[in-house]
Order: structure tokens, then sequence, then C-alpha cells
């Protein structure tokens, strides 16, 4: 099985597997990144509203380098190949303004801004690199390699950061996420090598009349949906996980190590879907996943009575969420394919964005208004059954694509 694994991956165009490795350098970072730092936040501000805003913050920035950014690049004639360092030069600044500046909540907003940024321009460049080294028929099977680096990293990332929590806090005598914060900005310098076996690729300029297509065509009405349904889960997830991870756990290293023995029981099983999926049972197996990440959610509900009901979610997840992303991943290429116009498949790219930015807004909306009326326990009760009609809310938009 691993055999034919590498050899299928060795199949791949350089460009795609150079795309790979890139993902990969980044889902090392950023799954550090989108688990501890909101648990960082949510532990230093002990707020679950001050959560709600860093998370605001973060993907409208995440938006605006997405999208905002990525209409500079094509209306100036920017090419996409070196905006990875553009956007891993932000990254590293992020950091550096967690290591130098205070860390009380104005400051961490600075972050969640340069962050959010450095992330979108990062990700209008995965994005419009797939779309061109991609073909429908090694999609499913690039999806699934993508996911295994992150399922791996699953493993790995937990682990670094654990190890970095356990010396700052017992060799060092440093504040907790003190060596954390040196070790990420150094990790981005790993896509140094990938990125130059990248085509040129410059993103023509975009007429007005192909905003106009986008935002007024009925025939892309479904397209719509399904993309503003797979924003709204991201909204829910960014807060609640961390939240109920910290409540439940008690300590970041409690939480690290459970990630790391977790993360080590997906890999098999994705490895093994990544040979059976393909472009026919694309939907069905996103069904399945759906049903699973919504039970696993519901475990959550008993969070108070046992930290064995985290530890029952968090495995259900970790073995569910991989299989769940592949197909989203696939299906998420097909939408942006169908947004594509005679012009390219670019401003449907960033039209795409702007449209997840929305679904993550509004389910942040929501427990943000939940916060102003009801207590933190109330709205994370509220919370979890919002994500769960959320996931089937993304399936059953997928259905109809």
């Amino acid at each position: 099985m691993f055999t034919k694994t590498l050899r299928r991956f060795r199949a791949l165009p350089d460009s795609a597997r150079a795309m790979v490795f890139l993902y990969w350098v980044y889902e090392f970072s950023q799954m550090i990144v989108g688990l501890f730092l909101n648990v960082f936040v949510y532990e230093t501000t002990g707020s679950l509203l001050c959560l709600v805003i860093y998370n605001l913050v973060f993907f409208f920035f995440v938006a605006l380098g997405f999208s905002g950014w990525g209409y500079v690049v094509a209306q100036k004639q920017i090419s996409l190949k070196y905006n990875y360092l553009r956007a891993f030069t932000i990254y590293i600044l992020s950091f550096l303004s967690l290591i130098f500046l205070p860390r009380d909540f104005g400051y961490l907003l600075l972050f969640a801004a340069f962050n959010g940024l450095g992330l979108g321009m990062f990700w209008v460049g995965v994005h419009s690199y797939e779309m061109l080294t991609t073909t429908e028929e090694n999609r499913d099977f690039y999806s699934s390699m993508v996911s295994l680096g992150t399922q791996i990293f699953s493993t790995v990332s937990p682990l670094v950061a654990t190890l970095s929590f356990y010396l700052s806090e017992q060799i060092f005598h440093l504040e907790t996420f003190e060596i954390l914060f040196w070790i990420l900005p150094f990790v981005y310098l790993c896509s140094l090598p990938f990125l130059f076996k990248l085509p040129d690729y410059t993103p023509k300029p975009i007429p007005h009349s192909e905003w106009k297509r986008l935002v007024f065509d009925p025939k892309l009405k479904k397209v719509r949906r399904y993309i503003l349904a797979g924003g709204m889960p991201w909204g829910f997830r960014s807060t609640l996980y961390p939240a109920l991870s910290l409540l439940s756990l008690k300590t970041v290293i409690n939480i690290g190590l459970l990630q790391t023995l977790m993360g080590a029981l997906s890999i098999l099983a994705l490895v093994v879907l990544s040979h059976r999926r393909h472009e026919g049972n694309r939907v069905r197996i996103l069904l399945y996943s759906v049903l699973g990440i919504m039970a696993a959610f519901a475990l959550l509900f008993f969070w108070e009575l046992s930290p064995w009901f985290y530890i029952l979610f968090s495995l259900g997840l970790t073995l569910l969420s991989p299989i769940y992303r592949v197909s989203e991943h696939v299906l998420d290429l097909k939408a942006m394919e169908q947004l594509t116009g005679q012009h390219s498949f670019y401003p449907g790219l960033l039209y795409r964005d702007a449209l997840i930015w929305v679904g993550r807004s509004i389910s942040l909306g929501l427990l943000g208004l939940l916060l102003l009326f009801t207590t933190e326990a109330q709205t994370l009760q509220i919370g979890l059954v919002a994500i769960i009609l959320s996931y089937f809310g993304v399936y059953w938009n997928a259905r109809r694509l």
C-alpha cells in the first residue's frame, strides 16, 4: 500500500509535488497556530468574547490578503510565483510581534491581522497553482496526499509544541509559549527549495463585467450556497474547539499530548482511502464523514461531566476530519471550476474566498451576539448545536453542485 502510494506520488507532475510540499510546510505551522494560538488567546484573556473578536479580525485579514491582495496582483500584473515569499515574510513578522511586543489583547489583535494577511496571500497562490497543476483525474489523489501530510503533522506539530511548552516551563523557566514563538518563523524557510519548482503565473487583469457575472448570474446560485455554507463551520470551530479543549484538559501540555496521540491514529486510514476515492464517491464519502463529525461534536454536550467526553470527541474528529477535508477540498476545486467564465478561473477564486469570509463572519457574529445575551456556558452549548447543523449544511449544498 505504501509502495503504491509512493509510486503514484512520484507520478504527479513536478509542479504538483512542489505544491504538496509547500502545503505541508504551511500545515506544520498553521496546525499549531490554529489550535494553540487560539488557546493562548482564550487563556490570556479569560474571555470567549475576546476569542470571537480575535477570530473576526483574523478572518477579515485572511479575506483581505486573499481577495484584496489577489485583485491587486491581477491588476498590477504581479507574478504569483514569488507571492509566497511575500506571504511568508508577513508570517514571520507576525510571530516577531508576538515575541517582542506585550501580550495584551490589543497586540494579539495586531498578530491576528498580520498572520491573517499572510495566510490570505499564501492561499491565493495555493489555490491558483492547484487549478493550474492538477486535473480532474489526479485531483482526488493530490488532495489525499495533501491531507496525508496534514495528518502526519497532526502528530508532529502538537508533539513539537508540547515539547516547547515543557522546555519553556520546566527547563528554562520562561513563559509557556516563548520557545514556540521563536520556532515557528524559521519553519517557513523550509519552503524555499520548492518555491522555485513552480511555473511562473501572472493572472490577467479582471474586467468589471466578470465581477457582475459572478455576483448576479443565476446559474451560479447553487455554487454560491455551497461556498457560503462551507465557511460557517470554520467560524464556529475556531472558537468552540480551543475553548472547550482548555476547559476540558486544563493545560496546553495536556492538549498537546492528546493531539499527538490522536494524530497518529488517522494516518493509515487516510492512505487506504486515497486509493479508493474517486470522482463518483466524493459526495458519499463526505456524507459519512459529516455524520461522524456531527456525532463527535454531540459528545461535547457532556464535556463538563468528564474529560473523557472531550477525549472521545477528539478521537472521532481526528479520524474523520481528514476524510471530510479531502472530499471538501476536491469539491471546492470543482466549485471553482464552475465559477470559471471566459476570462479565467482567477476571478472566481477571489469571489469564492469573499463568500467564505461572509460564512465565517456569520457564524462568529452569531457567537458574539449570544455572548451579549447569555452566559459563556450557554453560548458553548448553543454553538455546538450550530456547528452540527453547519456541517450538515455543507453536505446538503455539496450534493446539489
